[in-house]
């Protein structure tokens, strides 16, 4: 019994003690959760404002249920689309998949690994487990470089500017950036010397950098050059931007040049050889002058002596002219230096008529040194501007030397398919004068010029031949120049040369024939021009020369000469970048061979056959230097040759040619000086000439000249003795133009003046300052002058001084457009009180463009609507709001689509503000105008309140229930329709007009849907409305809209077709005229504004304003068509359009019957037509 009651006690005791083991440890076990969790793509790839999606799968691995939370970490402006953080319970093995989308950033980086943090933690804040998925954005580069502007202006006291250069990164990635600027030695930035610029930076993505760079130009002479280039290149890793900036020196000044020779009078009065102590000095006058009459007439006169030591100097044995073109005639009478193949030099008379087609000629002129009578005529005849044929006569006579001589010419010019131009001269003469034991001769010269170019091809031929005893100065001459170039490409060229002259020298002796000799030069050259760069040219190749001479005094007699030259040449032609210095040297090496030596008999021991020489030259040219120098050794002339031949005498020469030419003080001193020296190495002599010329130009175009010579030559005579001859010649000259305004046209000297207006009265008084940097652009419109303008422009760039003027001297009388604008910072807060304005320069004087500090005025249209209103939205924008000041001034500006507006207006006393109340149907205005006063303050804030009208509305069209007093009868017309394209019928989008004709204003607005053309207006009925309609490129519709609406609503369609503005295109104006009448109406008026800003917009086109007439008028008064072109014509150029043609019709173009009043109405109307565009 004790035995089993002892097992139940121990039965009972490990029963207990198991459930208190077991309450134990649940109560203290910190066992963490075995949760599993994974992420379906491991890494992702994403861009930037893009979203991806992945899928997060939780797995409770253990077996007991879990509950904890899930938190979704991502990165910085990063954003989970869905909840970022849930609280998850999962079952013993059991698991879950959470999708998941992420939104990336707007701004990332590239080539940065970002991740999105899965972190799981129990209900005591542990942390679980932290799951990543990186997310990769690629690298995205886009780089923008954008310059403040390609051409920048050096200020011209400084010689400095400023350009910007906006760098912007939209890449996600910091880009290293350098900038090179290379100024071609001319231009430097910053502070440095060098003209070579790197700097580095790093410009952080998505962002915007500026940079500033100042530019100042070398302290270094420019030559006068006047624009200056600077390469710039950005780079990164791996892209380039490369541009090229100009920089420009403009002056605050010009003059315009009037050519000496067109001006009323001129003299030059020169002391010549004031050195010479044994004879007096010789006074040299020079008295020239044209005077220019309207039109093209023109009367001109000339006279100068040469010497004045004889009364002959000065009347006979000097030059003087008396003559005048007047319309296709020229009439002159002195002296002549024309010739008509023979020389007609000589005192006395000429004629000639001149046109398009025709040139005629006449002249009679003796020769008072000679006593020669000259007479001929000439004729040419142009059935082609490329075809023409001439012929002529000339006749010469002389009792002196007992001879006469009667030429004819004749021959024709043309062209082959603009390529090929052919000119051909013959000529026949008569030469009555005895010798060779005959009295009548006949002689005969031709000519042939002919030049191409065909392909790659250019050649010319010229070539000339006289007989013996032509009357000509081309008598026993036959000259041949030919020339063929063979452009290769744009690096070689290939020029291939043959070039003849013979001369024969022949001598009257009585009735006898002098024989001097005879001369032949033959030259063959094939040359390769190797352009290796713009600055660097390579040239070279053989020359083959032939000399030959006969009958010269030095020979013995039946002898001559002649040689062959085998020469190759090599030579090259440098520039700098600026073109301001070039340098040519070459080579000649040379082989002469002797095939004919008349000297071989006398000098049989001086028998060479041939001998080498050779021959360097060097020349620089820059803007005020030029250097020449050359060294000749050994016989290389024809002369030379002869004379080695003769006298066994070798030839070693070298020469020097320095000359200066420069202003050295400003525009006013110049100096020329140039030196000539030459060293016969040989013969043992020098000869050396030192000329200096120096020009003062002094103010009203007075000019001194003075002049001085030094001659020196030193030589060895025969018995070693050294021999010296020196000369000096001294000259001073004093000049003077009078420009004289002519009665053809008028010049005058005028100063722009750009200042600050502090007080608006666009007066400049002493407290406002210049405006420096203003750059003003002038272009001549248009001048009542008729004929040719000597010293004529067109248009021209100045930038104001530091006092801000601009001035301009002799300026032709017209009407000129100024354009001007600050490219500095000068003006400030200043700007321009007005845009481009046309001047007329009918004075002398200075006119001055004021800068106004401008004022802002704003505020907004509010319409105070009644709670009961049925007018649906109302379009508040572009509503006008004008500002006029006390002197009539006014500006404008249109209201946006909320209704505000700003309008800057110049300080003055004071201003009124008005608007163009459009609402007056159903709306009353407060309060229709402001005025503002500023007194110091730049703002004025001005609201225009707008209180809707509160009505009855009957919408009975009854007469009895009209009648009552405070019932208004409504109308209300609903109209749409389509605007198309006249020629394609493609949609057009296009601003539709609603006008009140009565006081010309907009009741509404609004644009034609760009996809169809639809569009719809609905306004309240009236008699008094017009339809317009614009687009840019098109001519304007307007179309009067006489409804004659009886009932509440009416719906309207009106489809309109916009014809292009396109040469051929015409459209008809709506204005019409009364019988027999030109006036214009005053809705006339506003028909004509809209042309007028229509054709301001399209300024390059010119227009012809047709006239019509109906079939009475036509009749009775048949100018009527052309006089209505005239007054529209008018009216269209008194508002600024001025390219116009007029021209009347008539009735011959009806577009109606002109059997009713109706349509004979139709027919007075005026069309206008683009003729040139």
């Amino acid at each position: 019994m004790a035995i089993r009651i002892r097992h139940i006690f121990v039965l009972l005791l490990l029963t207990f003690s198991s459930h208190l083991c077991f309450a134990q440890y649940y109560l203290y076990s910190d066992t963490p959760a075995n949760i599993e969790a994974s992420f379906l793509q491991h890494s992702i790839q994403s861009s930037a404002k893009q979203s991806f999606f992945n899928t997060l799968t939780l797995k409770n691995k253990a077996n007991r249920s879990e509950t904890f939370t899930l938190n979704i970490t991502v990165p910085d402006g990063w954003s989970v689309v869905g909840a970022n953080k849930m609280e998850i319970t999962l079952q013993p093995l059991d698991s879950i998949v959470i999708p998941i989308r992420i939104a990336v950033a707007s701004k990332v980086r590239g080539d940065i690994g970002y991740s999105v943090i899965a972190s799981l933690t129990d209900n005591k804040g542990n942390s679980i487990r932290n799951v990543y998925c990186f997310v990769k954005i690629p690298r995205e580069t886009m780089l923008v470089v954008k310059y403040s502007s390609r051409i920048f202006f050096l200020d011209p006291v400084l010689k400095s500017s400023e350009f910007s250069v906006l760098v912007q990164n939209k890449g996600n990635r910091e880009e290293l950036v350098n900038f090179l600027f290379d100024g071609i030695r001319l231009l430097c930035i910053g502070d440095q010397k060098d003209a070579l610029f790197s700097s580095d930076v790093s410009i952080p993505p998505f962002s915007d950098s500026l940079f500033t760079f100042r530019v100042s130009l070398k302290q270094e002479e420019q030559f006068g050059k006047k624009t200056f280039s600077l390469q710039a290149k950005v780079s990164t890793i791996d892209t380039s931007y490369q541009n090229t900036l100009w920089f420009r020196i403009i002056d605050s000044s010009t003059k315009n040049e009037i050519s000496s020779t067109d001006m009323p009078l001129r003299f030059e009065l020169y002391a010549q050889g004031l050195a010479d102590i044994n004879l007096k000095p010789n006074y040299s006058l020079l008295l020239e002058g044209k005077t220019l009459f309207k039109g093209n007439s023109e009367l001109y006169y000339l006279y100068r002596n040469f010497n004045s030591k004889n009364n002959e100097d000065f009347f006979v044995n000097n030059r003087m002219h008396l003559g005048g073109t007047f319309g296709h005639w020229t009439l002159e009478a002195g002296d002549s230096y024309r010739s008509l193949e023979s020389s007609m030099y000589g005192r006395g008379g000429y004629a000639a008529y001149n046109s398009h087609k025709v040139k005629a000629e006449l002249m009679a002129t003796k020769n008072l040194q000679s006593s020669v009578y000259n007479f001929g005529s000439s004729f040419t005849y142009h059935f082609l501007p490329d075809l023409f044929i001439q012929s002529g006569m000339a006749y010469n006579s002389s009792q002196k030397e007992n001879y006469n001589s009667k030429l004819g010419f004749i021959g024709t010019g043309f062209t082959i398919n603009k390529q090929h131009s052919f000119l051909i001269l013959s000529s026949f003469n008569q030469l009555q004068r005895e010798f060779d034991n005959k009295k009548v001769h006949n002689e005969y010269g031709v000519q042939f010029n002919y030049s191409s170019t065909v392909g790659p091809f250019t050649s010319y031929i010229i070539s000339r031949f006289g007989s013996n005893h032509l009357n000509s100065p081309y008598a026993g001459k036959f000259e041949l120049l030919s020339n063929i170039i063979w452009r290769i490409n744009n690096s070689n060229q290939l020029v291939a040369l043959y070039n003849q002259n013979n001369i024969k020298q022949l001598a009257f002796q009585n009735t006898s024939i002098l024989n001097l000799g005879e001369l032949i030069t033959r030259e063959g050259k094939l040359q390769l021009r190797h352009f290796a760069s713009n600055n660097v040219e390579v040239f070279g190749g053989p020359i083959v020369e032939n000399n030959v001479a006969i009958g010269l005094n030095v020979f013995p007699e039946n002898t001559h000469f002649q040689s062959i030259n085998t020469k190759a040449s090599l030579g090259a032609r440098l520039k700098n970048t600026a073109n301001s210095v070039i340098i040519t040297p070459s080579f000649e090496f040379a082989i002469a061979k002797i095939l004919e030596n008349p000297f071989l008999e006398i000098s049989p021991d001086n028998n060479s056959k041939s001998f080498f020489f050779h021959h360097l030259s060097l020349s620089m040219r820059t803007r005020s230097l030029m250097f020449m120098a050359f060294y000749t050794s050994g016989p290389r002339s024809s002369f030379d040759q002869i004379n080695y031949l003769r006298t066994g005498r070798q030839t070693r020469k070298i020469q020097f040619l320095p000359t200066f030419d420069k202003f050295v003080y400003k525009d006013i001193v110049k100096v020329n000086l140039g030196l000539s020296y030459s060293n016969d190495m040989i013969l043992k002599s020098t000869y050396s000439t030192l000329n200096g010329l120096l020009n003062v130009y002094l103010p009203k175009n007075w000019e001194l000249q003075f002049l001085g010579v030094y001659s020196l030559q030193k030589r060895v005579n025969v018995q070693e003795l050294i021999e010296t001859y020196q000369s000096l010649y001294l000259e001073v000259g004093i000049k003077k133009d009078f420009n004289i305004n002519q009665p053809r046209v008028k010049y005058y000297d005028i100063e722009f003046g750009f200042f600050k207006d502090y007080n608006g009265n666009f007066i400049q008084e002493e407290n406002e300052p210049g405006i420096k940097n203003v750059l003003v652009y002038f272009e001549k419109v248009s001048s009542d002058v008729k004929g040719v303008i000597p010293g004529d422009f067109s248009t021209g760039e100045l930038l104001s001084d530091n006092l801000g003027r601009v001035r301009l001297d002799k300026v032709p009388e017209g009407i000129y457009k100024i354009n001007y604008n600050p490219i500095g910072k000068e003006a400030g807060s200043f700007t321009k009180a007005s845009e481009s304005l046309e001047l007329s320069i009918n004075r002398s004087g200075k006119f001055y463009f004021p800068f106004v500090e401008k004022n802002k005025v704003f505020g907004k249209v509010i319409l105070s609507r009644s709670r009961l209103s049925g007018l649906g939205k109302l379009d508040v924008s572009n509503i006008r709001i004008t500002a006029t000041d006390s002197k009539g001034r006014t500006y404008t500006t249109l209201t946006d689509k909320n209704g505000e507006f700003v309008v800057f207006a110049p300080v003055t006393d004071q201003y009124i503000v008005n608007i163009n109340n459009i609402f007056y149907e159903n709306f009353d205005l407060r309060q229709n105008n402001f005025k503002v006063q500023f007194n110091g303050y730049k703002q004025f804030e001005v609201n225009f309140v707008f209180d809707e009208k509160i009505r009855r509305v009957n919408f009975s069209p009854s007469t009895q229930d009209a009648q009552l007093a405070n019932i208004m009868q409504v109308r209300r017309t609903n109209l749409r329709g389509s605007v198309k394209d006249a020629s394609s019928l493609t949609p057009i989008r296009a601003r539709v007009n609603l006008v009140n004709t009565k006081n010309n204003t907009v009741i509404t607005s609004m644009y034609s849907s760009s996809q169809t053309g639809d569009y719809s207006i609905s306004f309240m009925a009236d008699d008094y409305y017009l339809l317009e309609i614009l687009a840019d490129g098109y001519w304007y519709h307007s179309e009067n809209l006489n409804l004659n609406q009886v009932t509440t609503f009416l719906n309207v369609t009106k489809d309109v077709l916009l014809k292009p503005i396109a040469i051929g295109s015409k459209i008809e104006l709506n204005i019409r005229f009364d019988i027999n009448k030109t006036d214009l109406a005053s809705e006339s008026v506003a028909e004509l504004n809209r042309l007028i800003r229509l054709l301001k917009d399209n300024g390059n086109i010119k227009i012809e304003v047709q006239g019509h007439s109906d079939d009475l008028e036509a009749l009775s008064n048949p100018q009527i068509s052309e006089e209505r072109a005239k007054i529209v014509a008018r009216f269209l150029i008194e508002n600024g359009f001025s390219n116009i043609q007029i021209r009347g019709f008539g009735n011959t173009i009806p577009i109606s019957s002109n059997d009713t009043e109706q349509g004979r109405a139709l027919n007075r109307r005026v069309e206008i037509e683009v003729v040139s565009k």
